[in-house]
């Protein structure tokens, strides 16, 4: 079959979502790997010796690994979070309208539509991060056999090396003096294996705190320093009816922020496995691994992905704020001040305003706005409607406040947020070709289906 043929056979003949749910299982060991070995071997990414004690199913591969094709990541990329089109945006202009970022539309939903958590990618080529624009064609992208390219050149467009190599991480890396402690699960024995794709949803979960900007103009929440006795986090001034009026704390509220914006990466997971399962692909699902060694935080273990990581801050309230990792400068930043990218307060509001009103904007009225300039889910009677209503910008006084609550955070705690680092990618899932006599040897009849048997006259040249 031809890369054409098989997108038409992706979306038209694998099996219905219902019968994908039926199926789907964790079928984590691929070609190439071994269990209960009772085995000595060098791990081929890191050269470090691994160790497996034998065990009832004692296993050894004897098949060569076998890499998925740029065709099946960019699929299974593109379920886990790329374009689908433009969001409904069916939110009343009472309801706190303008607390959504963007209005182009991903296959899994965003808080606030933030699209802040996009994909890292780790093959046998190195390190990549899946990022897809904002840039929509209309309001449902892919509508039939003519638009099913369009997945392999999101794919293409949207993804940037970040390393030439596989990370240096594996199941036998240990922190010194401590030679019994995992540092990424006991169960992760074929971590960062040849073959393998490790697809990994990474969020900046400090960007959705744009939606500050609609706490405080439509819930009318302020917040309240905990560790200081109590009092406002210097947002007094504004303290009163029909203004700031129900506090909050900043622990509470930076909680908020960070649960939610945890979301979408159970659900990229959830569609990364379903994607494997329609292909025949073994997926292996699990968030048993150290982040902060695999940014790079930690050298003297791993050199990780390099990501840029701050010093320490001893000034942090709690031992979960004291990192901060920026991540790759113009690729995949975390959102937080004072950062390389943003010094004050007052340039982070700044370029939260920007983004939602300024030039090119999803709320500015002009030609050069999103909704005229890109694309508008409603009519356009509609649309010049809601961008001409006053509702659709917050008071003039919230910029002020917003920006004085993160300066006293940062006078304060040296820092903000202050209570956890933005940058965080802790679940993710390995998609490989599965080894059917491991299953065939030790597992009841199920456990390996037709598509899995079967994948290599339609996924393999």
């Amino acid at each position: 079959m031809t890369d054409k043929e098989r997108l038409k056979y992706a979306f038209e003949q694998t099996p219905s979502f219902f019968q994908l749910c039926s199926t789907i299982r964790s079928r984590r060991v691929g070609r190439g790997y071994r269990i209960d070995s009772g085995t000595e071997y060098k791990h081929p990414a890191t050269g470090r010796l691994v160790k497996q004690q034998k065990g009832p199913m004692q296993f050894v591969s004897k098949k060569e690994p076998k890499p998925l094709s740029k065709l099946e990541e960019a699929l299974i990329a593109w379920a886990a979070c790329g374009p689908n089109g433009l969001v409904a945006w069916d939110i009343s202009l009472d309801g706190g309208f303008h607390e959504l970022t963007w209005i182009a539309g991903r296959t899994t939903p965003h808080p606030g539509n933030s699209l802040a958590t996009d994909l890292l990618i780790i093959n046998d080529q190195g390190a990549f991060i899946y990022k897809p624009t904002t840039k929509r064609e209309k309001p449902i992208e892919i509508e039939g056999e003519k638009d099913y390219d369009k997945v392999v050149r999101w794919y293409e467009e949207s993804t940037t090396q970040i390393l030439d190599e596989r990370p240096d991480v594996d199941h036998v890396m240990r922190a010194q003096g401590a030679p019994n402690a995992t540092l990424m699960g006991p169960y992760q024995v074929n971590m960062n294996s040849p073959g393998t794709t490790w697809f990994i949803p990474l969020t900046d979960a400090g960007y959705l705190n744009s939606a500050l900007i609609n706490f405080m103009d439509c819930w009318h929440m302020y917040f309240v320093d905990e560790w200081n006795g109590g009092r406002p986090a210097g947002c007094e001034k504004w303290i009163g009816e029909g203004k700031l009026e129900l506090a909050s704390t900043i622990a509470g509220s930076e909680q908020l922020i960070f649960q939610t914006e945890s979301y979408p990466t159970g659900m990229q997971i959830q569609n990364i496995r379903l994607a494997a399962e329609a292909m025949g692909l073994g997926n292996w699902v699990y968030c048993g691994f150290n982040p902060e060694i695999l940014f790079g935080a930690m050298p003297e273990i791993s050199r990780g992905l390099g990501f840029h990581v701050e010093a320490p801050n001893p000034r942090a309230p709690i031992s979960t704020g004291q990192i901060k990792v920026f991540g790759i400068e113009g690729v995949k930043e975390a959102t937080y001040v004072p950062s390389p990218r943003w010094k004050s307060a007052e340039q982070l509001v700044d370029f939260w305003y920007d983004e939602k009103y300024g030039k090119e904007g999803v709320m500015n009225d002009a030609p050069t706005g999103y909704l005229r300039a890109v694309g508008a889910p409603w009519k356009d009677a509609t649309r010049d409607a809601i961008l001409k209503d006053p509702r659709t910008r917050p008071s003039p006084w919230v910029k002020e406040a917003l920006t004085a609550y993160i300066d006293y955070c940062v006078k304060n705690f040296g820092q903000w947020p202050v209570t956890y680092n933005p940058m965080q990618a802790h679940f993710g899932a390995v998609i490989h070709n599965v080894d059917e006599e491991f299953y065939d040897t030790y597992y009841k009849a199920g456990y390996v289906n037709d598509r899995i048997r079967n994948r290599s006259k339609i996924w393999h040249d």
